[in-house]
C-alpha cells in the first residue's frame, strides 16, 4: 500500500481529532495517516497551534500500580519534552499540490534506494549523490525510505545501520551550515525532519547489532533535530523515546527505559495509535522485568499480543510471545509458557512468515533451557535449526545448532551432542563460519564418560558471538 494515502481529513476531521470527539476506529485512522502523510502533519500544526489545551504534551504516561517510573537523571538530553514555539506555515494550494505529487514520487523510488543499500556501499553512494535535495521529491524518497528500513530492520541490521550512516554524510554535504528556510523543499521536508530520521534508523539498528553506545549517540542526535522542528513532529520525538526506551533496558538502566516508554505511550495513545501503544507497552514490559517486576511485565505483554494479532503485524507478535514467554518461565511457570509458545505456533503462518515461525521455535528452546528441560529444549532448537537452514539463513541455523548441542549434552544424551556436532562441524567447515578450533575444543569438552558443561557453555557464548560478528559483517 502506497504511503500517501487517497483519502485525506477534512480540517473538520482533524478538530474533531485534536478535540478528541472522533470514534474510537475514524481516530486510529487519522493517527495513522499523520504518521504518514506530511501534508496533513502541515494542516494538523496550523489547527493544533490554536488549541490550547493540547499544546503541552504529556511528559509520562499512565501507570501501573506498583511500578514507578522515576524521573530521568539531571542533565539528562531526555529529561523532559521541551516546551517548542511552533513554525508557522501557511500552506498555498500550489505548495500543497505540490507536497503531494512530490510525495507520490518520491515513494515510487523507495524500492530501487533500498535495492541499491543492498547492492553494496559503492552502489549505495552513487545513488545517494544523484539525489538533488532542492527537489522535494528526492527529501520525500529518502524519508520514506528510512521508514521502510525501519519496518524491515530485522532482516539485516548492519545493512540498515550503514544506510542510515551513509544518508548523514550525504545531508551534510547538502547544508552543513542549516538549510534555508524559505525554499519549498524546506517547508514541505526540512532537513533537520531528514537528519532526525537518519539517527532514528541508525540508532534503532545498532540496537539490532548490540552497539549501545552508538545508538545512545544517534538517539540523542535525533531528539535534538526533531526538537527543532513544528509541533507535528511530536510522534517522531515519541518514537526516539520508545527506542531509546529499549536501548536503556539493554544497557542496565531499565528504571530509566521504563519512564522513557511511558513517556511515549501516551503519546501513541494520544494520537489514537494503536499499534504504536501495544509497541510502548511491551517496551514498558521489558524494563519492568529487568527490574524483576515480572508480574506486572506480563499485564504488558498481554495487552500488546491480540493489538499485533489484530493488526497481522506478526514480527512484533514473535517478539512480544517471546518476551512473554521468558517472564512466565522467570515466575517459574513453565507450562503456561509452553500453551503461550503453543499457541503462537499454531496462529503464525509457516507458509507466509516462515522466519518468525523459526523465531518462536528458538524462543521456546531457550524457555525450557532455563526452565531445565533441556531435552525438549534440544528438540525446539533442533526444529528452529532447521527452519532458519531452509530460509538460508545460516547464521541462525548453526547458533541454534549451537543451543541444541549444549541441550543434549545437559540433558544426559552425549551419544546425540556428539552426533550433532559431527553435523555442525560439517556445516561450519562448508559455509566458512567459525574458527575450526573453537569445534575442535567443543569436540574436547564431550569426549569421555561426562561432559564439561560449564566449558560447553563458556564455548557455545564464544562460538555464538563469533557468528555473529561474522553475519552481520557479511549482511553490511
Amino acid at each position: 500500500m502506497s504511503r500517501v494515502r487517497s483519502r485525506h481529513p477534512d480540517d473538520f476531521t482533524l478538530f474533531c481529532f485534536i478535540a478528541g470527539q472522533l470514534e474510537e476506529s475514524e481516530r486510529a485512522n487519522v493517527g495513522s495517516h499523520l504518521v504518514e502523510c506530511d501534508r496533513c502533519l502541515m494542516t494538523f500544526t496550523e489547527i493544533r497551534e490554536v488549541d490550547s489545551g493540547l499544546r503541552t504534551p504529556s511528559s509520562a504516561g499512565p501507570e501501573l500500580p506498583g511500578a514507578e517510573a522515576p524521573e530521568l537523571p539531571p542533565n539528562d538530553p531526555f529529561r523532559e519534552r521541551p516546551i517548542r514555539s511552533v513554525r508557522r506555515i501557511r500552506a498555498a494550494r500550489q505548495l500543497v499540490e505540490q507536497a503531494l505529487e512530490s510525495a507520490q514520487k518520491g515513494d515510487a523510488e523507495v524500492e530501487a534506494l533500498l535495492g541499491a543499500a543492498a547492492s553494496g556501499l559503492e552502489e549505495l553512494q552513487r545513488f545517494l549523490r544523484r539525489l538533488s535535495f532542492a527537489d522535494p521529491a528526492a527529501r520525500y524518497l529518502l524519508l520514506y525510505a528510512f521508514d521502510e528500513a525501519g519496518r524491515r530492520i530485522t532482516d539485516a541490521p548492519a545493512r540498515f545501520l550503514r544506510f542510515a550512516e551513509e544518508a548523514l554524510i550525504r545531508l551534510d554535504e547538502v547544508n552543513p551550515d542549516g538549510a534555508p528556510s524559505g525554499s519549498d523543499a524546506e517547508s514541505i521536508v526540512p532537513l533537520s525532519t531528514l537528519v532526525g530520521q537518519a539517527h532514528l534508523l541508525a540508532g534503532q539498528a545498532a540496537n539490532w547489532t548490540g552497539e549501545l553506545e552508538k545508538a545512545r549517540r544517534h538517539f540523542e542526535d535525533a531528539y535534538r533535530s526533531f526538537r527543532l522542528d513544528a509541533e507535528s513532529d511530536e510522534i517522531r520525538i515519541a518514537l526516539t523515546e520508545f527506542h531509546e526506551s529499549q536501548r536503556r533496558s539493554f544497557a542496565g538502566v531499565a528504571s530509566e527505559g521504563l519512564a522513557l516508554a511511558r513517556r511515549a505511550r501516551a503519546t501513541f495513545e494520544r494520537f489514537g495509535l494503536e499499534d504504536y501503544c501495544a509497541r510502548a507497552r511491551v517496551a514498558e514490559g521489558i524494563a519492568l522485568s529487568s527490574l524483576d517486576k515480572d508480574e506486572i511485565a506480563l499485564e504488558c505483554y498481554r495487552s500488546a499480543v491480540p493489538v499485533f494479532e489484530s493488526h497481522g503485524l506478526w514480527s512484533n507478535y514473535a517478539s512480544a510471545v517471546n518476551s512473554l514467554g521468558f517472564s512466565l518461565a522467570r515466575l517459574g511457570r513453565l507450562d503456561e509458557a509452553r500453551r503461550e509458545y503453543s499457541r503462537a505456533l499454531r496462529i503464525v503462518s509457516r507458509q507466509r512468515h516462515p522466519s518468525l515461525l523459526a523465531f518462536i521455535r528458538n524462543g521456546m528452546g531457550h524457555v525450557l533451557f532455563f526452565g531445565g528441560r533441556y531435552a525438549d529444549a534440544a528438540k525446539s532448537f533442533l526444529q528452529a535449526a532447521g527452519l532458519f537452514q531452509e530460509l538460508e539463513q545460516i547464521g541462525d541455523a548453526l547458533t541454534a545448532s549451537l543451543w541444541e548441542i549444549e541441550s543434549w549434552a545437559r540433558s544426559g544424551d552425549l551419544v546425540r551432542a556428539r552426533h550433532r556436532l559431527e553435523i555442525f562441524r560439517a556445516v561450519v567447515g562448508r559455509a566458512e563460519a567459525l574458527d575450526p578450533f573453537i569445534v575442535r575444543q567443543l569436540e574436547d569438552a564431550l569426549s569421555g564418560r561426562d561432559a564439561d558443561l560449564e566449558k560447553i557453555g563458556g564455548l557455545r557464548e564464544r562460538a555464538e558471538r563469533a557468528l555473529r560478528e561474522k553475519f552481520e559483517a557479511r549482511s553490511g
